[in-house]
């Protein structure tokens, strides 16, 4: 029988609970918010929370409304740094009940073909599933289409990122799995000295549980990444974990340079916080939390291709 996880967020952090009652005065409302992002914030030592508490407090009362309230923390979220935002209770319990529009529009947000008879090209776009079910056919469909481009005998792969906007990366990681491999091939460093680490599988018994199983290609082939400017958070993940990989090169332009893990933060009216929190590395643990660098540039997306078809050619057997 499949074994299922669920998690209420786009990110692999764990959901952070501010306990106190539903209704509380909105100054306090306000200092419990920013306590709380101060706690989890991976800028908790270089931005000035306590000047960002004082200043909301003085545009605050208890006659400001729950949506002003909700606006102006929004807006406060944004100056802490450009990948932190907030998620309104009907957003997220869409995300929760598998009623997001963006998923019911388009479940499946791939394609895969095999050009020119000898590249597996696959072009992953963000996935922002929240719930197990949609996160469970979009890896089983995933990793469908990867298994009928191997079936075909390519060179190698074309791993497309450059419109991948993020999303759940779990999801994510595991349709790729068995590209991806065995091992870990991601970590999340937290200021406080701890980590998070992202793989496929470590083990027949220790694997995402989105896959029904642990299984790989036979054979690696070489792989082109391509990375661009639109390529940002859980994109910029996976960006990370082929990098390290010898038989693997990342082709493009930057990305996004929103290379840092989501922990959500619930309020007592459960709008909810989604703070940077720890910085993403590849397998190494080389990273900053910024843009990924291609190892080979190109900006035009012509010569991109023809530099991926170069890589793989000189990396085949």
């Amino acid at each position: 029988m499949k074994k299922m996880f669920l998690l209420p967020l786009l990110s692999f952090g764990m959901l952070s609970c501010v306990n106190q009652p539903d209704s509380i005065p909105q100054e306090e409302y306000v200092s419990q918010a920013i306590d709380s992002l101060e706690h989890y914030s991976l800028y908790q030592s270089t931005y000035n929370f306590d000047s960002l508490e004082k200043a909301l407090l003085l545009t605050v009362s208890d006659s400001t409304s729950q949506e002003a309230l909700h606006n102006i923390l929004e807006k406060a979220i944004h100056s802490i740094d450009k990948h932190s935002y907030v998620l309104r209770k009907e957003k997220w319990v869409q995300m929760l009940e598998g009623e997001n529009p963006e998923v019911l529009n388009n479940p499946f947000p791939f394609q895969g073909k095999l050009i020119n008879g000898k590249y597996a090209f696959v072009s992953l776009y963000g996935f922002s599933g929240g719930d197990s079910i949609a996160a469970d056919n979009y890896c089983d469909s995933l990793q469908n289409m990867l298994s009928n481009l191997y079936q075909q005998k390519p060179a190698g792969w074309i791993i497309d990122l450059r419109y991948n906007n993020g999303g759940w990366a779990p999801a994510m990681f595991a349709g790729l799995g068995p590209i991806l491999g065995r091992g870990v091939k991601a970590y999340t460093l937290f200021p406080n000295g701890s980590s998070q680490e992202y793989y496929y599988a470590k083990s027949d018994a220790d694997y995402l549980l989105l896959s029904d199983s642990v299984w790989t290609f036979d054979e690696t082939l070489p792989a082109a990444v391509l990375i661009g400017g639109r390529t940002g958070s859980a994109g910029e993940l996976l960006a990370l974990a082929f990098r390290g990989n010898s038989k693997t090169r990342l082709i493009g332009e930057p990305t996004y340079g929103v290379s840092t893990d989501i922990t959500p933060i619930l309020m007592p009216d459960s709008f909810q916080f989604n703070i940077a929190s720890g910085i993403m590395t590849d397998r190494n643990k080389t990273g900053n939390g910024g843009p990924i660098h291609p190892e080979i540039v190109s900006v035009d997306t012509e010569n991109t291709f023809e530099e991926s078809y170069k890589w793989i050619d000189n990396n085949k057997k």
